[in-house]
């Protein structure tokens, strides 16, 4: 250890050292008093225990005006063999005292140190004390993380606490600083809502060791294995402490370090029974973060919940009756699954389809946007609508969004809701209900659908196993009692997860009833919609998912998608794939998608939805988000129309009040494509064809490719040829043909076919 230079202070029994600025006599004098201080019924005690911390008052300085306040930790008493070695290597509160004034040396923040005293008794250490000014409303980074998790879980609010406590651990670490002991409780802040790393000071520094050059990558990966944060949060924080320079072999030591610490820690109180039971006697329950279990984060950039547990550690949670639950539903009806699948496989695009009302759309109504949001809504037409109900919000949140449902409601438009639960909700039947009633008081006599749930099959929205998602249907049965006219969809399951949709189906209770399945339902956000997961493109799934509603007890054969979009490349952490945390490195195996091919694919993806006949109604999520809405909202004073909103209003003006009547597609000659594994999750290219007719009798072609190219015949009624923003365009070559690729162009029928 580096030592610094001290003049020594000697006050009756104590020897220490006192910092230049506070070097009043008056003061020094009143410092043989110390003990006093600290022991009584009017110590201002900041922290118990075994380390003793109180707030202390001091008018003895130059200016008798404007007393200081002091914090005073006093250290306990320790065995004869440590304090043998405190004397060569310099007592508890020395070490923190030298370290404090390295730290203030370099810049990095840390309580003002004023001094440090001690009493030595021979070979014993009788007493010691350090001093530094007192900060009041510091809180330790422990407390506001539990604040947070308890209190406010906002994805925001924990990047920047986190942001905050990195920034100023890296620089501690390249000044050559090495804490030892950065345990979460060791990390003080000023304040909690924006915090930058100015506001964040270091404390019980008696084990720090410092140097004349930055740390080495395992000294710095040894230091922060200490700090405490979720997994998936710790991945974050490790990315913000490396800044711009990724490095595998920090991690590798950091995990290292902290299986190591984690050893240490979990053997404690076998290694010291008798401290670990002296200290719970003497310090009160400390304050604890919540179980890995209960841990919910929302974050409003992406507009849903993160999930705080990387799935190494979210599958330990799992138990073998939670794979149960899910397995045997879906292997008792499998068979007759199966059988309606096939069925419905062979009627797709047979039947006439009538488009109305067949696209809906997800609204956020919030105060101070709605209007501009509502405008943009008016100008697509009356088309279904969806708002979501959360329960983590406040009441204030859910009235705003029910009057807004009324004034859509007059508008003309069908009003569905979503009810989205927090963990907070799925505990506590008694909150839950009581959401339940407040979303649908105001709400009952206008609602088209009520949807229960969200994302019920992953565990960051919530919900850890059927029991839970049963829970929440018992508490709307309860709740909707008022209300028997109502109609639910559920179970509201992400992805191709179809044995959780029979699960959750399996769980619903007498005498709920669901109206239609609804479902979130992504084809391949990493390409087209037309793209294979194994053996199933986006027909099977639709007619597999439908199936289930089919054979299903307590749903009508109705198949709702009430979610599905793509992610936007380059919109970061507003981006669904891209929260909570973009870094600052290139990044791998993105599956996000350019605006371009967002709005070709949703075009694809509705018309195979609904034209096939295999789903009723679906929902895109949603008019406006800045990663992934029809409108870009990052320009608060201007929102911009993405190419997704003027195709998606050109489709509606052209079909969005026909019948759709039938498909044609031929195979599309294409250059062999690499076998990359996009590729392999792809048909051959077809060139499609779907005919609608309108209310006069008139039709209207929608045609384009999928995978390439190509030239196709004119078709022999064509009045004129639009294209995907509803623009005249001219054939090609002796204008017999038409040059098809993957955005869809329009040819009006001049004639009744």
């Amino acid at each position: 250890m580096k030592k610094l230079p001290l003049d020594p202070f000697i006050a009756g029994p104590w020897r220490g050292a006192i910092a230049p600025d506070f070097r009043n006599p008056a003061f020094l004098a009143r410092l043989e008093t110390i003990r006093e201080w600290t022991v009584g019924p009017d110590a201002a005690v900041l922290s118990a225990g075994r380390n003793r911390i109180v707030k202390a008052a001091v008018s003895d300085m130059p200016d008798p005006d404007r007393p200081i306040e002091l914090a005073i930790k006093r250290f306990g008493r320790q065995s004869g063999l440590k304090d043998r070695i405190d004397r060569y290597r310099g007592s508890k509160a020395r070490r923190s005292w030298l370290a404090a004034r390295a730290l203030q040396e370099r810049g990095i923040g840390t309580p003002i140190p004023v001094g440090y005293l001690e009493r030595w008794n021979g070979a014993r250490l009788d007493e010691s004390y350090v001093v530094t000014l007192y900060q009041p409303g510091l809180i330790s980074f422990k407390d506001a993380l539990i604040r947070l998790f308890n209190e406010e879980p906002i994805c925001e609010k924990f990047i920047v606490l986190m942001q905050a406590v990195a920034d100023a651990v890296r620089p501690m670490h390249e000044a050559g600083f090495m804490h030892r002991d950065l345990g979460n409780q060791n990390i003080l802040l000023r304040r909690t809502d924006t915090p930058t790393a100015a506001d964040i000071l270091f404390v019980d520094l008696n084990r720090a060791r410092w140097q004349d050059k930055p740390l080495s990558l395992d000294q710095r990966a040894r230091d922060v294995s200490r700090i405490w944060l979720p997994s998936d949060l710790l991945r974050v924080f490790l990315d913000m402490i490396m800044g711009d320079r990724p490095d595998a072999a920090l991690l590798k030591r950091e995990r290292f370090h902290r299986k190591a610490y984690a050893l240490i820690a979990d053997t404690r109180h076998l290694r010291h029974p008798l401290r670990t039971r002296r200290n719970r006697r003497r310090s009160p329950t400390p304050a604890v973060y919540p179980s890995g279990k209960d841990l919910w984060i929302w974050d409003d950039k992406s507009a849903q919940a993160i999930s705080p547990l990387r799935r190494q550690d979210r599958k330990r949670h799992f138990t073998l009756g939670r794979h149960a639950a899910i397995a045997w539903p879906a292997l008792l009806d499998a068979r007759g699954v199966w059988r309606e699948y096939r069925t419905l496989q062979a009627s797709c695009w047979q039947e006439p389809v009538a488009m109305k009302d067949r696209v809906g759309m997800a609204v956020e109504p919030r105060p101070g946007t709605w209007e501009q949001e509502r405008a943009l809504l008016r100008n697509l037409g009356t088309l279904p609508v969806m708002i979501r109900f959360y329960c983590h919000e406040t009441p204030a949140a859910w009235t705003f969004a029910a009057e807004a449902a009324r004034q859509l409601h007059r508008d003309g438009h069908a009003v569905s809701f979503a009810l989205v639960q927090d963990r907070r909700a799925v505990k506590d039947a008694t909150v839950w209900r009581h959401f339940v009633e407040q979303v649908l008081n105001p709400v009952a006599d206008i609602a088209d659908r009520i949807e229960i749930g969200h994302g019920i099959n992953r565990v960051k929205w919530g919900l850890w196993d059927i029991e839970d998602y049963r829970r929440l249907l018992n508490g709307v049965v309860a709740a909707a009692a008022p209300w028997p006219h109502l109609k639910f969809t559920g179970p509201a399951v992400i992805d191709f997860d179809l044995p959780h949709v029979m699960a959750a189906l399996n769980a619903v209770p007498e005498p709920l009833r669901f109206d239609a399945l609804s479902h979130h339902l992504y084809v391949d956000r990493r390409g087209a919609p037309e793209n294979r997961q194994g053996p199933f493109s986006a027909l099977d799934k639709f007619a597999l998912t439908r199936a289930i509603a089919r054979q299903a007890k307590r749903c009508d054969d109705r198949l709702i998608v009430s979610e599905v979009n793509w992610p936007l490349r380059g919109t970061g952490v507003w981006s669904p794939v891209g929260s909570p945390y973009e870094s600052p490195w290139p990044r791998h195996n993105d599956p996000s998608v350019s605006e371009d091919d967002y709005a070709d694919f949703m075009l694809r993806y509705l018309v195979l939805a609904l034209c096939s006949g295999m789903v009723e109604r679906v929902y895109w999520w949603r008019l406006v988000a800045r990663g992934f809405g029809l409108v870009d909202d990052t320009d608060a004073a201007q929102w911009r129309e993405r190419p997704a909103y003027r195709m998606l209003k050109t489709f509606l003006d052209l079909a969005g009040d026909t019948v759709f009547i039938r498909e044609e597609s031929r195979p599309v000659d294409a250059e062999p494509a690499r076998a990359t594994a996009a590729a392999r999750r792809q048909d051959p290219p077809i060139a499609r064809t779907l005919t609608f007719r309108k209310p006069d009798g008139r039709t209207v072609d929608m045609l384009y490719t999928t995978g390439a190219s190509a030239n196709g015949p004119l078709p022999a009624h064509a009045e004129r040829v639009l294209d995907a923003f509803g623009n005249e365009q001219n054939p090609v070559g002796d204008g017999s043909a038409l040059r098809l690729t993957g955005r869809p162009v329009y040819v009006p029928g001049a004639e009744n076919r």
